[in-house]
């Protein structure tokens, strides 16, 4: 085979690479959508008019046009912060402000537009209550703010699980036949019988059925678990849902560096220890770890800005250990 031959090979399966990936990462995308109704100001709908979202991290747009109720609705929006922008001819431009879009929510922003010149711009300063109003399944988002602050002793991001209503520490029996060392429960059922989601991949276990893969808590920006009243995207399991979704980088770049310690030296002995002159059990951890994320840039005649981002993290762990026991007499 030719040089050339092998060339145009490569370059084809190149070109049939790029056209499959982005349905491929649709697919597993963890994300939601943003549905509302546009009106004027005596509350009729307005028909026509264009809608657009836009991420206020990455810059990313999406557009839809309302029907003939004044509704739209954009669907698989990656997770994130969104303001809506809704334009008509007759009316000023209005402008949402940024509301936070969470996995699999249905997000419902409605904009009330005013009768002006289309130059004009309005800003809605207003918070929306961010509720989910439009499915009726029953869970709770666990944030990136609440990820990283809250302590995690072993950095599992899957223990801020149990600050939730319906879930509960499992037996060690129990816990053991995950292989995943999911230590809970949801609503009652089986440890095993939770279905474990990454990016909107399967994140399970083929034998254990127990979660294969726990990022650690700094490249993790939320995660959801739902207990029941599940739509009809999930299945596999009944005892529950937990989907976590990894970081994303923005238009701008942005890294972290951590530390955390435990030894020896900082703890204090326990009394049946003193009493018998036994040392201080030795626990020495270390977890290190660093991200960074940003943009990719691309030569102009790519025109990549706003469209392709990167997201790296790593943690590593050295940990020396050791078991003191000090005789007790009883009488």
């Amino acid at each position: 085979m030719s040089f050339t031959s092998r060339a145009l090979r490569m370059l084809h399966a190149c070109a049939l690479f790029a056209v499959f990936l982005p349905f491929a990462l649709q697919a597993q995308d963890a994300s939601g959508r943003i549905i509302g109704t546009i009106t004027d100001p005596q509350g009729a709908v307005i028909a026509g008019a264009k809608v657009t979202i836009t991420n206020t991290d990455t810059k990313v747009t999406r557009s839809a046009v309302t029907n003939k109720d004044g509704q739209y609705q954009v669907l698989e929006v990656p997770i994130g912060e969104y303001s809506v922008t809704a334009e008509q001819a007759g009316f000023s431009k209005t402008v949402t402000s940024p509301q936070s879009l969470l996995i699999n929510q249905s997000l419902r922003i409605d904009v009330a537009m005013k009768v002006g010149a289309t130059s004009d711009t309005i800003v809605i300063e207003a918070d929306a209550a961010n509720i989910e109003t439009v499915v009726a399944t029953l869970g709770q988002s666990v944030t990136q703010r609440a990820i990283v602050n809250l302590p995690l002793n072993g950095r599992n991001t899957l223990d801020l699980a149990a600050l939730q209503p319906g879930v509960m520490p499992a037996n060690s029996a129990a816990a053991n036949t995950t292989g995943g060392g999911l230590e809970f429960t949801i609503a009652g059922g089986r440890p095993d019988s939770i279905t474990y989601l990454l990016d909107g991949g399967i994140n399970n276990n083929l034998l254990s059925n127990g979660v294969v893969f726990t990022p650690n808590p700094d490249s993790v920006t939320e995660f959801k678990l739902l207990t029941s009243n599940y739509t009809a995207e999930y299945g596999r399991n009944g005892g529950g849902i937990i989907s976590e979704v990894i970081r994303s980088g923005t238009n701008d770049f942005h890294g972290s560096a951590y530390e955390f310690v435990r030894n020896n030296d900082f703890n204090a002995n326990n009394f049946f220890n003193n009493l018998n002159g036994v040392g201080v059990p030795i626990l020495k951890r270390n977890q290190f770890g660093a991200t960074i994320g940003g943009p990719v840039l691309l030569p102009k005649i790519f025109n990549g800005r706003n469209k392709l981002f990167f997201f790296a993290a790593y943690q590593g762990q050295r940990q020396v250990s050791t078991t003191t026991n000090a005789n007790v007499t009883t009488f």
